[in-house]
């Protein structure tokens, strides 16, 4: 798949304020991006995520912009073949160099609901059941 999200659970670390941080990223046609290994908050970031690939599988030519917490990054997604093809552009503030994969819209889902159900797998181990944005994405 030219399209994967990649999680580092080992990273996890509980803030205060109880968002969960960790190193999350996309490989995008082998491009990491933002970088390998993003510090962000991946449960939120994930569930954001999720989302925006249900809304946009609705229909052809929707469209939604799932930014990453820290830094101006952000990934654009575009519904194609009446939801059958996830158009995706990873893209930076102050940058010209946008890039665009087109994916399977259900391998794509298949994907993010296993890096999913491993994240919230490693969250309810260290036991942040709890926090708001675990519950948020074991909801998804």
């Amino acid at each position: 798949m030219e399209f994967k999200l990649v999680c580092d659970t080992e990273s996890l670390d509980l803030a205060r304020s109880g968002s969960v941080w960790g190193n999350i990223w996309v490989e995008i046609s082998g491009l990491a991006f933002p970088e390998p290994h993003w510090n962000d908050m991946p449960v939120a970031f994930l569930a954001e995520l999720l989302d925006a690939v249900a809304h946009v599988r609705s229909g052809d030519g929707d469209r939604r912009r799932v930014r990453f917490f820290d830094g101006p990054f952000w990934l654009d997604l575009v519904g194609r073949e009446n939801g059958g093809t996830l158009e995706v552009t990873v893209n930076a503030s102050g940058t010209s160099g946008a890039r665009v994969v087109a994916v399977d819209a259900q391998e794509a889902a298949r994907s993010l609901a296993a890096v999913r159900d491993e994240l919230v797998r490693a969250c309810l181990q260290r036991g942040w059941g709890d926090q708001m944005d675990v519950r948020r994405l074991q909801a998804r």
